[in-house]
């Protein structure tokens, strides 16, 4: 009796080692499937990377440079200031004290928490941020992109915030002047699911010229199938892409057809590139022309995550109708910004377009054509971060913006791409 207690126990005992083991293996994996990649070897160059921790837990936010130091903002209007060392080889961060954004998010909170419990909570705030010179302004300015709270109508946009940077060394700025506000006031109930849409806001900004930009709205889910269409609409801001002037605030709708534009960057040549969140194995990348329908939701090349009826319109879906992306993606990458590269640092990368995805994780190549008509090439860069944002420096080095992850552990991080043969 005694023997088959102890056999049994043996028994148990070494099913919980095993079982041990294979959770010290799994754990021991994920870690090292984390892990921060120092080196990557490419096509043309091998890459450096050096990774800059952001010490707090935010959600979306962005990144924008002046010179060689980089500006970020998180999603509750924190501002970071990674600058550039006097022996120009490391970068020193530090919380630049700056008055946040006023945009009633707190209530907003207040006023929706029985009803939508913590998922507005990352999904209200900042989605990108603008420095650059502009006519009318004696100093460099800041424009941040965010979602806004009207609590006498208890419905939200999303709204432009403008302030003057009055000393660039100690990084002291004016007041917030909101410049622009997109039309019409949107409530929780807009769509059927989810109820708070702001994960399909768009948001991103560029410069177009001294005194406009061009700002990038989603549809807020509003599609058709879980709401009314707002992107087809030509009464409302939203699914579409604006050209606003600074100086005297006005604005017009620039293109308009657009899901969920996270992407924006106009070249030198002031061609105008958008990525869009497409449904499911439907981001595309598009070249924006003034006063073109892009086709949402009547057409795309997506599908739906559930019921796979994308696009609206199945008689319209090859885009006879709308403006072909340059590139629609058959695989799932979770699109977010882009640049096209424009400098001699990463020479055989001139003119090639680099963009960030979220899913997988990656920085993708891609080289066109002169028109922009026909693909040559595609390369994946693994980074094994999802990428929330892309930015080039003055001295030609790429930066980028992670995402924050599930635990308070994973903050977001801006990582240097540089040379490995630079040092």
């Amino acid at each position: 009796m005694k023997k088959k207690l102890i056999l049994v126990i043996f028994f148990i005992v070494s099913l919980i080692l095993i079982e041990t083991k294979f959770d010290l293996i799994s754990i021991n994996k994920k870690v090292l499937k984390n892990k921060d990649l120092t080196q990557i070897k490419t096509s043309y160059y091998n890459l450096n990377l050096e990774y800059y921790k952001i010490p707090l837990f935010s959600k979306y936010g962005a990144i924008d440079s002046f010179g060689n130091n980089i500006v970020y903002i998180s999603g509750e209007s924190d501002f970071f200031l990674l600058k550039e060392s006097q022996d120009n080889k490391k970068y020193i961060l530090n919380k630049i004290n700056v008055k946040k954004i006023n945009n009633k998010k707190n209530e907003f909170l207040k006023k929706n928490e029985k009803e939508l419990g913590n998922i507005a909570n990352d999904l209200f705030g900042v989605k990108d941020v603008l420095i650059d010179n502009f006519s009318g302004y004696q100093n460099k300015i800041i424009i941040v992109s965010s979602l806004n709270y009207l609590e006498k109508k208890d419905c939200y946009n999303i709204s432009l915030y403008l302030t003057e940077i009055t000393n660039i060394n100690s990084f002291k700025i004016n007041g917030w002047n909101k410049i622009f506000s997109s039309k019409e006031c949107l409530s929780i109930n807009l769509t059927q699911k989810p109820k708070f849409a702001a994960a399909s806001a768009g948001g991103r900004l560029s410069k177009l010229d001294d005194d406009h930009i061009i700002f990038t709205i989603g549809d807020f889910y509003a599609d058709g199938k879980n709401g009314p269409i707002l992107s087809q609409d030509l009464n409302n801001d939203y699914g579409k892409i604006l050209k606003i002037n600074i100086t005297n605030n006005s604005h017009y709708i620039y293109s308009y057809g657009h899901r969920n534009p996270q992407g924006l960057y106009i070249d030198k040549n002031k061609n105008i590139f958008s990525t869009e969140h497409g449904p499911r194995h439907g981001d595309e990348i598009n070249l924006i022309l003034e006063n073109k329908n892009y086709g949402w939701p009547y057409a795309s090349f997506g599908t739906d995550y559930t019921s796979g009826k994308w696009p609206l319109d199945k008689t319209n879906s090859t885009h006879s109708y709308y403006e072909k992306p340059i590139l629609s993606f058959g695989n799932q990458v979770g699109i977010s910004n882009l640049i096209v590269y424009e400098d001699s640092y990463f020479d055989r990368w001139n003119n090639n377009l680099l963009v960030s995805t979220l899913a997988s994780q990656k920085l993708i190549r891609i080289v066109f054509d002169e028109q922009k008509k026909s693909l040559i090439y595609i390369e994946n860069i693994p980074i094994n971060k999802r990428i929330r944002d892309i930015i080039k420096l003055d001295n030609g080095k790429l930066a980028l913006l992670t995402d924050r992850g599930n635990s308070e552990e994973e903050v977001p991080e801006i990582i240097i791409l540089e040379l490995k043969d630079n040092n």
